[in-house]
């Protein structure tokens, strides 16, 4: 086994030191891409489209998204990524019978909302996107290879059926313990034993269906045979990435692993498998799922919350654990954020001029150097199979540390300046790019509006609108620095009255000292 892994991989190249989880191993194993390739494969297991999709759905399409944009940024791997749509299963033909509408308009419609959700959520939608029924005949064909090799049988009503005690490594992702076969009598019109599962099911009467010749007969694919049959369509022989929900791991990915390497003649179809740890409701141990009634719509999480603070809370735990959906994780998450724009609006207001600078060479040092061991830290982590808590956590760290330089200073440093040499502007500058920067390919939408102007409107109006606030949070620094003047308690109020009214219009305004600043809010901060 060992001997046959470094035969297969010595042409393989390792992606720096990074090193991801493998569930057949149970340990890290460096990250082997096959050369001679102009692109790395990236598979997701997408949705049977019969429902509107729910936050269970979500965290693992946001936490592979994340990981995908770590491994296009960090890593600089050129994917090429592909997602399938089940729009024709059991529970779609049910639901579509309860609604009296046609199965491909009800598979249509949430087909839409998905990708309409994946978009609110600031999901990369993959590169390409497989219809089940758009592939019948390459899933019919990949059927009949099964048959052909020894691997897969036909029942008398046309079923035909994977034999798993042909595959000599089925339970390679998960063990499994099959009984002999000669336990469970061949009956022609049922599967030869219990591990048995569906490439192929005949159809019913007033079913959908589509024509396959002998000894297939009349029906539709079986779940698993759906996404060998698409990836090994866009992909082949060898996929390097394919990634799901943990709880697909066992039977899905394991029968998808079996009847592919059947089909392909290949000891190992997937190099590297990528489950993703399920999503609870605070004070369960269950996952969310329709069928428990203990679902949360995407629409209902935007109405609470945004994209970017559901996408925090995923950032804070490893993506194979579990996520603990509810108010309290919320509020971490958007605590973070808080801080995070805290920081970018008190950075923003030093490099602006409006905060003092300060003049200390050993600050400018001692910032550096934090901001050094912080790329280290963070690239370590994300080569630890993406450790994005902790990177999030040094990041945070590092901001903390700016904040306190440019909090904490001298008044009388400025006059100084000549004496001293260069203030800390620069180092704060490139320090807060880079935290922009490692937030940004996290796909954190928020980090864009602490840019430049902030502004989350365009063109004139944008232009118009941020003159309008300058003007009156001038005429409002005028009105508090004549308060300090003649210690004026009702100037002060005034003060206090401006400040509250424009936090109201989603417009935050910090004092400095003498002087102050603004920035735009997010309009779901509360």
């Amino acid at each position: 086994m060992f001997l046959r892994l470094l035969r297969k991989y010595s042409t393989a190249k390792l992606t720096q030191d990074l090193r991801l989880y493998d569930g057949r191993l149970k340990e890290k194993v460096p990250v082997r891409l096959q050369l001679g390739k102009p692109y790395v494969s990236f598979y997701t297991c997408g949705p049977t489209v019969y429902d509107a999709a729910h936050i269970g759905h979500a965290s693992c399409y946001v936490r592979l998204d994340i990981l995908q944009r770590i491994l296009r940024h960090h890593f600089q791997l050129p994917l090429l990524t592909a997602m399938n749509i089940t729009d024709i299963d059991d529970k779609i033909i049910v639901r579509a019978q309860e609604q009296s509408v046609s199965w491909q308009q009800l598979a249509r419609q949430y087909e839409e909302e998905f990708w309409s959700d994946l978009n609110r959520l600031n999901v990369r939608l993959p590169d390409v996107k497989l219809r089940v029924t758009d592939h019948i005949p390459a899933i019919i064909r990949f059927v009949q290879t099964l048959i052909e090799k020894g691997f897969a049988y036909a029942t008398t009503d046309g079923s035909v059926y994977f034999e798993t005690s042909k595959y000599s490594r089925y339970g390679k992702l998960q063990k499994v313990v099959l009984e002999p076969a000669d336990t469970h009598p061949q009956q022609g019109d049922s599967k030869r034993h219990p591990s048995d599962f569906a490439l192929w099911k005949a159809s019913k009467p007033g079913e959908p269906f589509w024509t396959a010749p002998g000894p297939i007969g009349n029906g539709r694919p079986g779940w698993h045979i759906e996404c060998s049959t698409l990836a090994s369509h866009l992909f082949g022989s060898q996929l390097d990435f394919h990634a799901g929900g943990l709880d697909l791991r066992f039977p899905h990915h394991e029968n998808e692993e079996s009847q592919s390497c059947c089909y392909h003649d290949v000891p190992d179809w997937v190099t590297h498998w990528l489950h993703t740890g399920q999503l609870h409701l605070e004070g369960q141990t269950h996952k969310m799922s329709k069928s428990l009634k203990n679902t949360v719509s995407i629409a209902e999480l935007l109405k609470s919350y945004s994209a970017d603070e559901f996408r925090m809370l995923c950032l804070l735990s490893h993506y194979r654990s579990v996520i603990e959906y509810g108010p309290e994780a919320m509020a971490t998450a958007r605590n973070v954020l808080r801080k995070f724009g805290s920081f970018f609006s008190d950075t923003k207001a030093y490099i602006d001029g409006l905060k003092p600078a300060t003049y200390d060479p050993t600050g400018t040092e001692s910032l550096l150097g934090k901001l050094s061991e912080t790329r280290t830290s963070v690239k370590q982590f994300l080569n630890n199979d993406f450790n994005t808590a902790n990177s999030v956590l040094a990041l945070g760290e590092l901001a903390s540390t700016v904040q306190k330089l440019i909090n904490t200073h001298d008044q009388s440093d400025a006059s100084h300046a000549s004496l001293i040499g260069a203030s800390n502007v620069g180092a704060v500058l490139v320090t807060t790019e880079y935290i922009r920067e490692e937030l940004s390919s996290y796909g954190l939408e928020f980090v864009s509006k602490h840019s430049a102007q902030h502004s989350p409107t365009t063109g004139e109006t944008a232009h118009a609108l941020q003159h309008l606030i300058d003007a009156i949070v001038s005429t409002r620094s005028e009105i508090r620095l004549k308060a300090m003047e003649t210690k004026d308690a009702q100037l002060f109020k005034v003060c206090d009255l401006l400040r509250d009214r424009l936090k109201v219009a989603n417009v935050e305004l910090k004092d400095h000292g003498k002087t102050s600043s603004w920035n735009f809010r997010d309009r779901d901060a509360k």
